[in-house]
C-alpha cells in the first residue's frame, strides 16, 4: 500500500478549499497566547451570560406577575401586566400566538414581524404593552369567531422562551358565543334563597338576611348573632351537640379521576376542587353555635379569567358536619346548623357516613335550597372571576359527582391524622387545590 504523505494532505485540502471556499491553509502561525486569551474572553462571556440570566424576572425564583389581553382591533393588542416581584420585567419583542384546542402555533407571515412597545415593567408597577399583528398575520382570519370553547393565546417572554420565562395570556379576537355573566351588585342570601331565610329562627333571620363586605362589620354581627345564639338555646329542653371536626376522617379520592371539564388535562381535575374545614359560609356567616364549629366543605374552584385551567376563586359546593355517634341517640339532643334547630330524626335524611365513632351529614340543603341562584349570588359577590356556560357546566358535573360519591369516599387516611388542621384550614386529600 503507498504511503500517505504531507503531498496527498495538502492535495485534499487544496480540493476541500476549491470546492468549498473554506481557507484550510496550516501553514499560518499558531500563538498559543491569542488562543488562550480567546478562551478566556469566551469564558467571561458565558459567565457574564450566565449572571444576566440567573438575574432575569423568573417564576422558578419566585417572581410573579398577573397578566390579561384586551384585543383594541385593526391588530392591536393591550396586554395589561403587574409586576409583583422586586424585579424589573423586561419582555422580548417576540411571541408564540397559540390555538387551544389544537394546541398549534398559527405562523406569521414570512418576512413579517410583529411590533412590541413598553415591554418594560418596572418592579411593583404596572403598565400596558401594546402588540401590533396587523402586519404578521391574517386578522380577517384571527378575527372570525372559533367554534365552541376555543380561543387562542400569547405565549410571551423575556429569554427566548425558557422554562419558567414565558407566560400564556389569552386573546379574543372576536366576540365569543359564550358572554361571561357580569354583576354591577351583589345578590344578598335573603335575594338568593328566601324560603330558606324563612326557615330560619325567626329571632336570627336578620343576621343571614344581611350583608357587609366590611370586615369589622361582619365580625361585630357575627359576635351579636352568637350571643343571641347562646340566649335562645339556652331555653331549649335538650342538648345541643356540637359538631366536630376529626382530622382523620377525610375526603379519599379514588384512583379514577372523574371529568369534571373536558377543556382541562385529566390529570388537573382534582385541582378544580378544594376541601376545607370551615366555620363559615359563603357569605361569611357562622354555620354553628359557636367560633370551634366546622364543616368539612367541598368547594369548586372557578377561573379568575379566561383560559385558567385550575385554581382561582372556591364556590362552597357541599357541607359536611359530623358528629360523635354517642352523643346523638337522645331524642332530646339537638343539632344547630345555620339557625336551624333539628332532631337527629330529621337530620337522618342528610345522613351520608357512619362507623362505630361519627356520623357525617350532608346537609348542604340547609345552606341553599337550589344550586343555580346560589352559586349566582356567590359569583356576584367577586369581581374577580370569569364566569361562563363553560364554567357553570363544570360547578354542576363537580356538584353531581360528590353528591353522588361522597358517602363512599369519606375515610380514614393515616397520613392525615399527623397532622391538626388550624381553624379554615386546608384538609388533606389528593391533588386538589387549597386555600
Amino acid at each position: 500500500m503507498d504511503s500517505f504523505n504531507r503531498t496527498n494532505l495538502q492535495n485534499i485540502k487544496d480540493i476541500f478549499e476549491k470546492k468549498t471556499g473554506v481557507n484550510l491553509d496550516s501553514r499560518r502561525h499558531f500563538h498559543p497566547f491569542k488562543m488562550a486569551m480567546v478562551v478566556v474572553a469566551v469564558i467571561l462571556c458565558c459567565w457574564g451570560t450566565t449572571a444576566f440570566a440567573v438575574n432575569l424576572f423568573s417564576a422558578l425564583s419566585g417572581d410573579d406577575l398577573g397578566i390579561s389581553a384586551t384585543y383594541e382591533g385593526n391588530g392591536i393588542v393591550s396586554v395589561q401586566v403587574e409586576n409583583r416581584s422586586d424585579k424589573e420585567l423586561h419582555f422580548q419583542s417576540v411571541l408564540r400566538l397559540m390555538q387551544w384546542t389544537t394546541s398549534e402555533e398559527i405562523k406569521p407571515f414570512a418576512g413579517k414581524d410583529v411590533s412590541f412597545s413598553n415591554t418594560n415593567i418596572p418592579a411593583h408597577s404596572s403598565g400596558t404593552m401594546t402588540i401590533d399583528l396587523s402586519d404578521a398575520y391574517d386578522m380577517a382570519l384571527l378575527e372570525t369567531p372559533l367554534e365552541g370553547n376555543d380561543w387562542y393565546y400569547f405565549i410571551l417572554t423575556n429569554n427566548q422562551f425558557v422554562f419558567g420565562q414565558n407566560w400564556m395570556c389569552s386573546v379574543d379576537f372576536a366576540e365569543s358565543s359564550i358572554t361571561p355573566t357580569e354583576y354591577t351588585t351583589p345578590i344578598t342570601p335573603l335575594e338568593a334563597d328566601a324560603e330558606l331565610v324563612a326557615e330560619i329562627m325567626e329571632e336570627l333571620r336578620p343576621y343571614f338576611e344581611s350583608y357587609t363586605t366590611d370586615p369589622a362589620k361582619r365580625n361585630q354581627l357575627s359576635d351579636e348573632y352568637l350571643a343571641l345564639c347562646q340566649r335562645l338555646l339556652e331555653q331549649v329542653d335538650g342538648t345541643i351537640v356540637p359538631s366536630v371536626s376529626p382530622v382523620e376522617l377525610t375526603v379519599i379520592d379514588s384512583d379514577k379521576n372523574p371529568t369534571f371539564d373536558t377543556s382541562v388535562p385529566l390529570d388537573m381535575q382534582l385541582q378544580l376542587t378544594s376541601l376545607h374545614r370551615r366555620s363559615t359560609d359563603g357569605y361569611d356567616k357562622i354555620i354553628g353555635a359557636s367560633h370551634t364549629e366546622q364543616a368539612l366543605v367541598l368547594s369548586a374552584c372557578i377561573p379568575q379569567q379566561k383560559g385558567d385551567m385550575a385554581g382561582g376563586v372556591n364556590v362552597p359546593l357541599i357541607y359536611v358536619f359530623t358528629y360523635e355517634k354517642s352523643r346523638i341517640t337522645d331524642p332530646q339532643n339537638y343539632a344547630f346548623i345555620r339557625g336551624q334547630l333539628l332532631t337527629f330524626e330529621q337530620m337522618e335524611q342528610y345522613k351520608i357516613y357512619e362507623d362505630g365513632q361519627y356520623v357525617c351529614y350532608d346537609v348542604s340543603h340547609l345552606f341553599y335550597s337550589e344550586l343555580g341562584p346560589y352559586v349566582e349570588s356567590m359569583v356576584s359577590q367577586r369581581s374577580d372571576v370569569y364566569f361562563d356556560e363553560q364554567v357553570w357546566e363544570r360547578i354542576q358535573n363537580i356538584y353531581s359527582y360528590y353528591k353522588e360519591n361522597l358517602g363512599r369516599l369519606l375515610g380514614y387516611r393515616d397520613s392525615a391524622s399527623s397532622v391538626e388542621p388550624e381553624s379554615e384550614s386546608d384538609v388533606p386529600s389528593g391533588n386538589r387545590n387549597s386555600e
